[in-house]
């Protein structure tokens, strides 16, 4: 997974998503509330994981205890980080398991460095799973254990069961390569539950072009069941049609329901990925 110095480039980066917030504890990104950030609201007392910069070091002197300003139009954002980890995530070269990992890290990091709470999403069997809010990077290390030990070999569809539960308003962040018929329902149901959606659509890119022909046989990686075929250049075509179907039907759904989408492939570096990818569709700045 990224190393500390990749993650050190990341510390200027943030999530680049207008979203109202009116509630919450301070944290790093600016709120549609009034005030601005140099408008002075209230004291509170210090957490772990507070920004040191704002502790009121007069009230310490005075009380002996460590205080924070807070500012009216900063609030942290509540961002929830969904994972694929069916079986067909665990493919090609490199595996998309791998780019997974490292996009989740990579968003928890920014995330908890603007001082946001992150919640990673994961199927488990029929039950989906997740590592509870997470806050200041102080939690990074929970982070790096819960993609250390993530399993890719779950047959149930995420998109099943993200739907069976209640989410704040905030931010949505879907890591998966779609291969689901339930995408434009939960992309509904997240929209009316008021996240602000981000999709990134995780492919190889001999699943985009594939470069298979003759007799072959083709095993279905998470139901194992096989089919004989001949493949020629017709079916290629035909698949390649379809395809372009799919990405279009894709791309009208995150357009209709306001979310940012974005296609990545394995065989662009993270470096790439991240500082001309994710930048250039928005998702980051």
């Amino acid at each position: 997974m990224l190393d500390k110095s990749f993650l050190n480039k990341l510390n200027t980066l943030k999530l680049n998503y207008r979203l109202s917030i009116n509630k919450g504890y301070s944290g790093g990104r600016k709120s549609n509330a009034k005030g601005s950030s140099s408008e002075f609201s209230d004291f509170r007392e210090y957490i772990h994981g507070d920004d040191f910069r704002k502790i009121d070091w007069n009230a310490y002197g005075r009380f002996e205890k460590l205080y924070v300003k807070e500012f009216m139009e900063e609030r942290e954002v509540l961002i929830n980080i969904f994972l694929d980890n069916s079986k067909s995530i665990d493919f090609g070269m490199p595996q998309k398991a791998e780019f997974l990992k490292n996009l989740a890290l990579a968003f928890s990091y920014i995330g908890l460095n603007n001082l946001d709470r992150i919640n990673l999403y994961y199927g488990e069997e029929s039950n989906l799973k997740e590592s509870g809010y997470l806050r200041s990077k102080n939690s990074l290390n929970k982070v790096i254990e819960l993609l250390d030990s993530l399993c890719f070999q779950n047959k149930t569809d995420i998109f099943t069961l993200i739907e069976k539960r209640f989410y704040k308003p905030g931010i949505s962040i879907i890591i998966s390569d779609l291969f689901t018929d339930e995408f434009q329902n939960i992309i509904k149901y997240l929209s009316y539950m008021n996240q602000k959606i981000i999709v990134i659509h995780l492919l190889d890119k001999k699943e985009i072009k594939p470069d298979l022909i003759g007799d072959l046989r083709l095993i279905d990686s998470e139901t194992l069941e096989d089919n004989d075929i001949s493949i020629n250049r017709a079916i290629l075509n035909s698949y390649e049609n379809t395809f372009k179907n799919f990405l279009k039907g894709i791309k009208e759904t995150t357009k209709k329901y306001g979310a940012i989408y974005t296609l990545i492939t394995n065989e662009f570096s993270m470096e790439k990925i991240i500082f001309e990818r994710l930048m250039g569709a928005g998702i980051l700045r």
